[in-house]
């Protein structure tokens, strides 16, 4: 594989020729689009990047969108489902924007959808927590996810685990909805997949000495461990753990933790470690996402993994949903032409598809199953 310095040239010129210098005309009305990520606080590790990939892929368009300007108007969310709320508020009154990509964290867009519902601008979430886009919610017409959803690949990722010779497992997950669900939606398919959930271990996002935890795992004789986590302090803090109690069986993870940070935070200890992967930027980079890479580089990011994924996600649907539509835009006009997306130009895996009944946008086909060999997410395919 080329070094990051060796690619960066062959990159910069993929990104010149995705889109064409820009310099058009703005022939139609201008809009706001909202962006509340977490920028601080825990989940910055993706709130970051996702934020960062917005603003280069923003740069390459030139803000303009089929002759149409399109402003980012960015709002902090903390890490906190009340300032998610907050941040939607203010941007839907104070900024009158149209759309929302945002909030966060699965959590911030739960406290935040009966706001997008109240104030009719559709939220486009980059969080995997099912309950986002669950029918029972009345502000299920409001939210679209631009993520797989946690459920996506599990059955795959834990079959796995059982043909690894797994049978008694122990759960870590982080204590908010996305870390619960994966927990209670491992334990739902055990049975029929043919493994046993022996303990389930929540923990909040700032622990750092996990010792206790490992050790409830270690005495109920686990022969693996699945970690339900996204905040990659807490998943190298976790591998520290296993590593002083002594705990030798098979590690593997959610989508959560493939960021570069969490090889970063992990250091040794997180080779081979089994982590389902939305993507697998930047290490084995479909065509697609090379093109993604390209604009990162050509902006002065380096590419880290699946937080530039959903980012971009989120711009490449609004850019489908604009070039749509001819006459003025409202919320409840981008709500409904979001809807009628399917098959748009993308430059991540998988295929984004919604509809009136379907508001999960991307589906098992932009996961991947990789393994960390040598600082690497190397997926298992190669």
């Amino acid at each position: 594989m080329h070094t990051f310095k060796q690619g960066a040239l062959a990159l910069m010129v993929a990104a010149a020729a995705f889109w064409p210098a820009v310099g058009f005309s703005q022939t139609k009305e201008a809009v706001k689009i909202g962006v509340v990520l977490s920028m601080s606080g825990p989940a910055a590790v993706f709130g970051i990047p996702e934020r960062d990939t917005l603003n280069a892929m923003h740069k390459e368009t030139g803000g303009l969108i089929d002759g149409r300007k399109m402003d980012l108007v960015f709002c902090d969310d903390k890490t906190n489902p009340t300032e998610a709320a907050r941040c939607v508020t203010q941007l839907v009154n104070d900024e009158k924007v149209v759309a929302i990509i945002g909030p966060g964290t699965g959590s911030g867009i739960l406290a935040a959808g009966p706001v997008a519902e109240r104030l009719k601008v559709p939220l486009l979430g980059p969080a995997g927590t099912v309950a986002i886009t669950d029918k029972n919610n009345s502000f299920f017409p409001w939210i679209f996810r631009i993520a797989p959803n946690d459920t996506s690949g599990m059955d795959a990722l834990w079959r796995q685990v059982v043909k690894n010779g797994a049978k008694k497992v122990g759960i870590i997950y982080q204590e908010d909805a996305y870390g619960k669900f994966g927990s209670d939606f491992a334990q739902k398919i055990s049975k029929d997949i043919g493994f046993t959930v022996v303990e389930t271990i929540g923990v909040p996002y700032t622990a750092t000495d996990l010792t206790p935890q490992v050790t409830k795992f270690r005495n109920a004789g686990v022969d693996a461990v699945f970690m339900q986590l996204s905040v990659t302090s807490l998943g190298a803090s976790f591998l520290k753990a296993v590593n002083e109690v002594g705990l030798k069986v098979p590690l593997y993870a959610n989508s959560g933790l493939a960021q570069k940070g969490f090889i970063d935070a992990a250091g040794p200890l997180g080779e081979g470690v089994r982590v389902l992967s939305i993507g697998n930027l930047p290490y084995d980079p479909t065509p697609a996402e090379q093109k993604l890479a390209a604009i990162l580089v050509k902006n002065g990011h380096k590419p880290q993994g699946w937080g530039e994924i959903l980012g971009a996600n989120g711009y490449m649907t609004l850019t489908a949903a604009l070039k749509k539509i001819n006459g003025p835009v409202t919320g409840q006009v981008m709500r409904d032409t979001i809807e009628t997306l399917c098959g748009f130009e993308t430059i991540t895996m998988g295929k984004g598809c919604f509809s009136k009944d379907n508001h999960d946008g991307w589906a098992a086909d932009a996961l991947v199953l990789t393994t960390i060999r040598n600082g690497q997410f190397r997926s298992d395919a190669k």
